[in-house]
């Protein structure tokens, strides 16, 4: 969407490597942004695997090895798959409302940031950024009433051999990108241009968001971190006195709920049906506890970037017939509330119900 001349651009950063900080600064953002802001939020986690909101952590990352090194599992708000943060790694969130929420304008300010280092970066796939067929960055969106979030990795100089001993990548996904290893398919920047580092790309990516939104000053900006702020400029807004105690306030309920188990691994049940199946749009899991010829408790695993669809499914299969045609049912009963692309995860998903049951 344009942009006005009244538009607030404002740009945060986090200090702070603690995941479960760093992810409840950012859903404060998304919670509170204005209709007439544009926010961008850049952060870095230290040994940290991420997961998507629908996948099972406990199948996607090596836990035993991850707690060895002394890291992280986490869980975001968005779809897509895992992900290995260290402080090689750069991630960051565009947010805005519906009317200046802009796809397009906020990769060319990836793509500008790369090219300022010589790189020659292009969208791949459903949420890849690549240079010669490599991903360096992978993204991920959410939205939920008019609020739109858009985040990514950028892979400067990560660990690949701690990346390759944490993250449990599946087979048939490796396959479906023509390759034999997470090795082969990522590259950190660093091996195009090992001028770069975090903090270089940081000022890159600040140039290149001013430059593609066409202004020359942050109307306001946030640096956070642990307990300390920063108030770096802003008249009133979202660092005046007031905004900021309930803003550490809200962090820090955020916080609790990004740390807390029932978050980060849920209820374990002894499924007594499992069915998958990788398709274009991701991986899905169907998981189910039938009795009779119901369905009394469900979870579904995916790596869609649909996540509001694949919790309300999951939702929709409890006290469900376990048949084709109840669970048929139950998606289209779901599918009605979503957008009109999720027809054809729903069409995949009946096709694989009814060769499967």
């Amino acid at each position: 969407m344009k942009s006005s001349d009244s538009t607030r651009y404002i740009y945060a950063q986090s200090n702070s490597f603690d995941p479960y900080f760093n992810l409840a600064l950012e859903k404060f953002l998304f919670d509170n942004v204005h209709d007439d802001e544009v926010i961008f939020y850049l952060w870095q986690n230290e040994k940290t695997v991420v997961a998507g909101r629908n996948q099972n952590i406990y199948k996607e990352c090596n836990l035993t090895n991850l707690k060895a090194l002394g890291g992280h599992a986490a869980r975001r708000l968005s779809g897509g798959g895992c992900v290995f943060h260290d402080l090689g790694n750069l991630n960051f969130t565009f947010v805005a409302k519906d009317n200046l929420y802009d796809l397009e304008k906020q990769l060319r300010v990836i793509a500008r940031a790369c090219d300022s280092f010589g790189l020659k970066a292009i969208v791949s796939g459903r949420n890849d950024i690549t240079i010669n067929d490599r991903k360096f960055s992978g993204n991920a969106f959410y939205e939920s009433h008019g609020r739109k979030l858009h985040h990514g990795t950028i892979m400067i100089d990560v660990d690949s051999l701690i990346l390759g001993n944490v993250l449990n990548v599946n087979r048939k996904k490796l396959v479906s990108k023509g390759v034999d290893s997470v090795a082969s398919r990522t590259a950190n920047l660093s091996e195009f241009n090992s001028s770069i580092t975090p903090d270089k790309m940081k000022e890159a990516l600040r140039t290149a968001f001013k430059e593609e939104y066409g202004f020359k000053i942050f109307s306001e900006t946030l640096s956070l971190g642990g307990q300390s702020v920063l108030r770096d400029t802003g008249k009133g807004g979202w660092t005046s006195s007031g905004s900021m105690l309930n803003m550490l306030k809200s962090i820090s309920e955020n916080q609790k709920f990004f740390s807390g188990n029932d978050w980060l691994f849920g209820k374990k049940y002894d499924f007594s049906n499992i069915i998958s199946d990788r398709f274009p749009w991701g991986e899905i899991e169907i998981c189910t506890v039938v009795r009779g010829d119901t369905i009394r408790e469900a979870k579904v695993f995916s790596d869609s970037l649909k996540p509001d669809f694949i919790t309300s499914f999951e939702a929709g299969l409890k006290n469900t017939k376990y048949t084709y045609e109840g669970i048929s049912e139950a998606l289209d009963s779901v599918s009605s509330n979503h957008d009109p692309d999720i027809s054809v995860i729903c069409n995949d998903i009946k096709n694989l119900i009814k060769r499967e049951i």
